[in-house]
């Protein structure tokens, strides 16, 4: 699967200071992501450490991976991707934060 066909399938997503969390949609598997996530760490850190100056590690070499199984669990998991930076005290509404995207026809949820 092409980066294009991702991001056509990633339901909603949010970037914090020290993570970054997102939610696929049906057909996305963990073989597919795997190259895609490390490829954004790498780039990321690579980003970050010139930035901040420094070289070596950035990211923690770890991911979780879950399969939502039915509509309320999809709701739990939309909820907490898009509302952790409010959670984290950075802001007060999700839609505050600039680097949440959450799929249109999925808003309710958030």
């Amino acid at each position: 699967m092409q980066t294009k066909s991702l991001v056509s399938r990633l339901a909603e997503s949010t970037t914090k200071p020290n993570r970054w969390c997102a939610e696929g949609r049906d057909g996305v598997s963990t073989y597919t992501l795997t190259p895609i996530i490390e490829s954004l760490k790498k780039f990321t850190a690579l980003q970050a450490n010139r930035l901040l100056g420094r070289t070596g590690p950035f990211w923690q070499h770890e991911s979780y991976d879950h399969v939502i199984r039915d509509t309320d669990e999809l709701e739990r998991t939309i909820s907490y991707v898009t509302n952790n930076p409010v959670a984290a005290g950075l802001i007060q509404s999700w839609q505050q934060w600039p680097r949440t995207y959450c799929e249109p026809n999925l808003l309710w949820l958030a």
